[in-house]
């Protein structure tokens, strides 16, 4: 008798090789633009392309740091910073989702939001003091396109109300059901049983 595999389909999903691509892709991006030699421009996409293969060596982070000396060793500009403070983190939190999503797995792309939402806060954060700190800059700093990092703050937040309202509405359901008397949640509300540790 033979055992029949099982499988279920993930809809909205992702390979992780993808997130892995979108970290060179970020990474690149970030080097022509931001690095102005050509050496650490190849040391980083070459850093960013090892990480994909080989996650646990840690290379993404090199990487990233390319990124911040190509903005350490030119002239300071508000509008290179808020680019540089957009792409490091991006490039930490792919690089963390690569060391633990292989490559060959899907991954559900609700699963990501909480991660997502997460450098939607940092960046709304960062970006502000990357503003804030443009404004005190002395005039002869170049200002390029600066106006760009308030406004995306001010979408981050509008962003961000609508995810914590959403949040607050889901949050709401089994405590409602717990004060009508409810003992234990609905079906809808519980977990799957796998049979394991919870």
């Amino acid at each position: 008798m033979t055992r029949r595999i099982r499988s279920f389909r993930v809809r909205w999903a992702v390979r992780g090789i993808v997130l892995r691509i979108l970290l060179v892709a970020v990474v690149a991006y970030g080097a022509v633009v931001l690095v102005p030699f050509a050496l650490w421009q190849g040391v980083a996409v070459i850093a960013a392309l090892i990480s994909t293969v080989i996650p646990r060596s840690m290379t993404a982070w090199l990487a990233a740091a390319c990124l911040v000396f190509g903005v350490i060793l030119v002239p300071p500009s508000p509008d290179r910073t808020a680019l540089a403070v957009l792409l490091v983190p991006a490039v930490h939190l792919l690089g963390s989702l690569a060391l633990t999503i292989p490559s060959a797995s899907r991954v559900s792309l609700p699963a990501l939001l909480p991660s997502a939402w997460r450098f939607v806060v940092v960046q709304l954060l960062a970006q502000t003091a990357v503003f804030v700190a443009g404004l005190l800059a002395p005039a002869p700093v170049d200002r390029g396109i600066a106006w760009l990092a308030p406004a995306t703050a001010a979408v981050l937040l509008v962003a961000l109300t609508f995810a914590l309202q959403a949040a607050r509405r889901a949050d709401a359901v089994p405590v409602a059901a717990l004060e009508n008397g409810v003992r234990s949640a609905p079906e809808s509300l519980r977990g799957a049983d796998v049979r394991g540790p919870s």
